[in-house]
């Protein structure tokens, strides 16, 4: 009787390492997708910073800031996108889970990104922007913005359907102007000359798009997920 017992009991517990395995499986095709479409996401939008300089008359003769300027988007949106994608996979808590990693990628991925900017700038011989916001205020800025967009995701997720992408789209438009629009003001308090129309649009493009790429990053991803074949 006990061997029946004992043998009974392997059914219940073999699934175990399968879902396991299912689930770190699911985890790393996941942030395979939203690596590769953030990185997309971060090419767009310089793609987007160079039409707004060329029809404003401001774009310049050289490829070298657009180089730096490449390295910064690419790495600050591949940091954050798949830093809230490690997240979005969680079972339990995924709103809490996608908060914090947003609230410490953000900051994470500033500091590299503009260290990466000023590193590359250095090698090409650019000359970097004199003056400033305080990095430091920034970084916690972002750090909030990511943090409340990362929860918001995660709370829209765990809805009926996993979310529409009207709510992934109007959930990142209004994190973008809220916390966007904020460090704007900051940025141009900050700034040493008064910034024109065409820079205010420039770091609009940075500080209000951004979040809602990254949010269509994610359902995309997720959306992708379902659709494709393990």
């Amino acid at each position: 009787m006990a061997t029946d017992a004992g043998s009974a009991s392997l059914p219940q517990n073999s699934p175990a390492p399968a879902q396991a395995g299912a689930a770190g499986s699911d985890l790393w095709r996941t942030i395979l997708r939203v690596a590769w479409l953030s990185i997309g996401l971060g090419l767009l939008l310089e793609v987007l910073l160079l039409l707004l300089a060329a029809f404003s008359g401001t774009g310049g003769h050289t490829p070298k800031p657009f180089v730096s300027d490449l390295a910064q988007k690419v790495s600050w949106s591949f940091i954050v996108c798949v830093g809230l994608a490690c997240g979005s996979t969680a079972s339990k808590a995924r709103s809490g889970v996608m908060g914090f990693l947003g609230l410490i990628s953000a900051p994470l991925a500033f500091t590299i990104a503009r260290s990466l900017h000023k590193g590359v700038n250095q090698a090409l011989g650019v000359a970097g922007a004199v003056g400033g916001a305080s990095p430091f205020l920034i970084a916690g800025l972002k750090a909030l913005e990511y943090g409340v967009l990362g929860a918001a995701l995660g709370a829209i997720t765990k809805r009926r359907g996993g979310g529409s992408l009207g709510a992934h789209l109007g959930t990142g438009a209004a994190i973008g102007l809220t916390f966007g629009g904020t460090i704007l003001a900051v940025l141009a308090r900050a700034a040493a000359n008064p910034m024109t129309p065409v820079d205010l649009a420039a770091k609009g493009i940075n500080e209000v798009l951004f979040p809602v790429g990254c949010s269509l990053v994610l359902y995309a991803a997720e959306a992708m997920g379902k659709r494709l074949p393990g």
